[in-house]
């Protein structure tokens, strides 16, 4: 009998450190208003929360708009949430027409004052989908360091 090959599962890592608290910086991922402020890859977009069920269980839908009007909108579902602790939820673009469901670990860490963020974005599918990943993430989590530092 012939055993299928292994399926590569790629994912990305990436830390920052901020002169914010741990609650500031993790209510920045949950609160609706804070969320808005920054959550899309540069200043240049608009974002929109459709939906932010912050429970475990429960779903979110965010629309990222750039300059041009064109529409990205993410969607998924809470998976574990440990308040100014970590943040697992799942990850899924609705233009994605393979449907790939990817999963993010946001783990909050305060070293002498400062938070430490990891980020763990897991099961992309490619390293395309690492590479464009990556940047949006970039672009995101500079966005929240100038959000938190206000």
């Amino acid at each position: 009998m012939m055993t299928d090959p292994a399926i590569q599962e790629f994912s990305l890592t990436m830390e920052r450190t901020f002169t914010a608290s741990k609650k500031n910086v993790f209510n920045a991922w949950t609160e609706d208003d804070a969320l808005k402020s920054w959550f899309a890859p540069s200043a240049e977009f608009t974002t929109v929360t459709h939906e932010l069920n912050v429970t475990v269980g429960g779903k979110y839908r965010i629309e990222m708009i750039n300059p041009n009007n064109e529409s990205f909108i993410v969607f998924g579902q809470y998976v574990k949430i440990n308040p100014y602790e970590q943040l697992i939820f799942t990850w899924q673009w609705e233009h994605d027409k393979d449907n790939i469901n990817s999963l993010i670990t946001i783990d909050l860490t305060d070293i002498n004052g400062q938070t430490n963020l990891t980020l763990k974005h897991e099961k992309l599918e490619s390293q395309e989908s690492v590479d464009h990943h990556t940047q949006g993430w970039n672009g995101c989590i500079s966005q929240l360091e100038i959000f938190v530092h206000q």
